[in-house]
């Protein structure tokens, strides 16, 4: 495969994606989602925070801060080939899961940074799979609205931009019905 033209660096956020073959199913139970989850904040801690995610049936995507320029060789890949073999082998399936190797969009600005935030939590809704993204439970949504939840997701850098959790709450479900990202485009 060609190189990737947008390198994971070091104190750089990243809108990371992918999503299953033919867009197919890539979470087939309840047990493959929390897999992912458990694996993945094993996998990228200390090497990257994650300041968002979203697990849908057939995608996922993450907001993530990287804290290593080594996170893709040493953490990203590892997890990423971690979660296919687990699943493939529970499926009884083989190949590949994921439509491609993973998509990394750097997040250049405040305004990317927090519309990206609300593209991920309200991906369900988009989807029309819940009516608010706080029912969703495969989302890092819930960590922002109830902060003594125990939690791997690192709220503090979006929460700077809100002064309240009200607030945070306000600007992601305003307009959920119309909000389009004026940064990224599936």
């Amino acid at each position: 495969m060609p190189p990737r033209t947008t390198p994971l660096n070091k104190e750089n956020y990243y809108h990371v994606y992918n999503r299953g073959v033919n867009k197919g199913l890539i979470f087939f139970s309840d047990r493959n989602y929390q897999y992912f989850l458990n694996k993945m904040a094993n996998f990228f801690q200390p090497k990257a925070d994650i300041l968002a995610y979203c697990l849908m049936p057939n995608h996922f995507h993450l907001l993530l801060k990287v804290n290593s320029n080594d996170f893709v060789n040493t953490s990203l890949r590892s997890f990423l080939v971690s979660y296919v073999k687990s699943v493939n082998i529970e499926q009884k399936r083989i190949g590949p899961l994921f439509q491609n190797r993973f998509q990394a969009n750097l997040v250049e600005d405040e305004g990317y940074f927090i519309d990206c935030a609300k593209y991920i939590h309200l991906n369900p809704v988009k989807a029309r799979l819940v009516v608010l993204p706080e029912n969703w439970k495969y989302s890092s949504y819930s960590a922002y609205l109830h902060p003594d939840m125990q939690t791997f997701v690192d709220t503090g850098p979006l929460m700077n931009y809100f002064d309240s959790i009200a607030d945070f709450k306000e600007f992601t479900e305003l307009e959920i019905e119309q909000y389009e990202s004026k940064y990224f485009k599936e």
